[in-house]
């Protein structure tokens, strides 16, 4: 599965939250529903998934998708209500009396003869039929082009995830060498774990940006990976990002260092 496909998952959430006439404010939970099937079935068919990609999708669709539903579902109630309600007896009914009463003043009564009233009973109740069958098709288009309007949003959206995905996609690559190497910098100066996780905590929660900041913190170990950060280069999600790949990197070469007990010693030293 991939982003390509977000034109496709939002009409098969769509459709599966109309099938089942979710209410408004179910939408978000049917959405998460939704998901939670399809890695299922998709774990069913193969054991390589990447949970990290559908979580991100599952994001992209009630933060952009179902605003978009919800709006449709606004603009499109009263059509649907109109033309659920819309009823054909009322409509044959309807001409039938309305037509023979004109008729009838018209003809001062004349037109009540059954010779005359019998015919014209059959002529005006299949035009009653053809007066409701234009309200329905007429409401039928109303809703079409409202979801034509929906898929066009859909497909922009599309494109500009697409966008999104190839920019976090090409920086990812090349951040990832670039981080890799700077952990490891960093963790050269330490050979006790819980001394670079104090050094960390305390980093991370100083998260200096100006070279003054970072002075007072004695963290000689992470002045090269900080650079960019007291240079003011780097926004506070970009920091928030090194600081998560360097407890990433941090974690997986402790691990390797000592596989029999460091996961059991961090975690009672956390407990």
């Amino acid at each position: 599965m991939s982003q390509l496909e977000l034109k496709r998952v939002s009409k098969e959430v769509i459709d599966h939250v109309e099938k089942s006439m979710v209410p408004d404010k179910g939408l978000s939970k049917a959405v998460d529903d939704y998901f939670i099937q399809l890695v299922k079935q998709e774990e069913m068919r193969r054991a390589d998934i990447n949970p990290k990609l559908y979580d991100s999708m599952r994001g992209l669709v009630r933060q952009e998708v179902l605003p978009l539903y919800e709006q449709y579902r606004r603009e499109t109630a009263r059509i649907r209500e109109r033309r659920q309600n819309r009823k054909l007896w009322h409509y044959v009914l309807g001409t039938v009396a309305f037509i023979e009463g004109v008729e009838a003043i018209l003809t001062r009564g004349r037109s009540m003869a059954p010779q005359v009233l019998i015919p014209t009973v059959i002529l005006n109740s299949f035009l009653g039929f053809v007066i409701f069958a234009g309200a329905q098709y007429f409401d039928e288009l109303l809703l079409r082009r409202a979801r034509k309007r929906l898929e066009a949003s859909l497909d922009n959206l599309e494109a500009m995830a697409l966008t999104d995905l190839e920019y976090d996609d090409r920086r990812q690559l090349l951040d990832a060498d670039v981080l890799r190497a700077e952990a490891l910098e960093v963790l050269t100066h330490y050979t006790n774990a819980e001394d670079f996780w104090a050094d960390y905590r305390k980093v991370r929660e100083a998260d200096p940006t100006v070279p003054a900041e970072l002075r007072r913190l004695e963290a000689r170990a992470f002045e090269k990976f900080l650079r960019f950060h007291v240079e003011g280069e780097l926004s506070a999600a970009a920091r928030q990002h090194r600081f998560n790949r360097l407890f990433l990197e941090a974690q997986e070469v402790f691990i390797n260092r000592d596989r029999e007990n460091y996961v059991l010693n961090h975690l009672k030293a956390h407990r």
